[in-house]
């Protein structure tokens, strides 16, 4: 009998931590997916869409979402100054990215400089390096606003999650009917519809307030829980 209640907390354990490493790894996948669709897009946008603006595209994105920030994401209890820490994480990231390796040296450098055939390789593709840096930095930015937005998500969940479970407990003593159906569809929906939310607005070609994004997104993952929550089987 030990043994039993032994290994069946070991299964316990060990599904929980591979639901947890799981989700990590979806995580991590959809962001990386995410910055890889931003670069595809903007490098395809500049060879056959907006050519005449080249690498200003993408830094007046970058500019429009620092202020989006800086106006709606003051404070926030995530981050004490949200405004000071972007900013210093996107300088270092462009020191990184753009000094430290001397990519803008090489792109903005005189022709004589330019003898190695990397540098002339690098100066030929310059706008196209300088847009992708623009993109990650508009990357970084927009994923910070994606963390201080975090609470509108919290929010539709518990509100969702009480609304279900009043009505389911209205269903239960009501004597009203089951629907596995709606359980099992609306229970699909919860996972990629935060999902959906990150790539649109981590991948978007072009800045948007994230309250058109997210709003709606959380209003339609509380409408989910609810229904999730909602349709439940009466017993436990």
């Amino acid at each position: 009998m030990a043994n039993e209640k032994t290994q069946e907390s070991k299964a316990t354990q060990t599904k929980s931590k591979t639901g947890v490493s799981g989700l990590i790894g979806t995580l991590l996948a959809t962001l990386f997916f995410s910055l890889l669709m931003s670069i595809i897009i903007e490098c395809v946008g500049i060879t056959f869409f907006w050519p005449e603006e080249g690498d200003k595209h993408s830094e007046m994105m970058l500019d429009t979402e620092f202020g989006y920030l800086s106006h709606d994401f003051v404070e926030s209890f995530i981050l004490s100054d949200p405004v000071r820490y972007t900013e210093r994480l996107v300088k270092d990231t462009y020191e990184l990215l753009a000094i430290k390796t001397g990519l803008i040296d090489m792109i903005n450098g005189p022709v004589s400089d330019k003898n190695s055939s990397f540098a002339q390789l690098v100066s030929s593709f310059g706008v196209y390096i300088k847009a992708v840096i623009n993109i990650i930095l508009v990357f970084l930015v927009r994923l910070t606003i994606l963390v201080l937005s975090t609470p509108i998500f919290l929010l539709a969940a518990m509100v969702g999650a009480v609304d279900g479970l009043v009505r389911r407990d209205i269903r239960r003593f009501g004597a009203g009917r089951e629907s596995s159906f709606l359980y099992y569809h609306a229970k699909a929906w919860i996972k990629p519809l935060l999902i959906i939310a990150w790539l649109i607005y981590l991948s978007v070609p072009f800045s948007i307030h994230p309250n058109l994004v997210f709003i709606p997104m959380a209003v339609l993952f509380g409408m989910s829980l609810s229904i999730t929550f909602g349709s439940f089987k009466k017993y436990i």
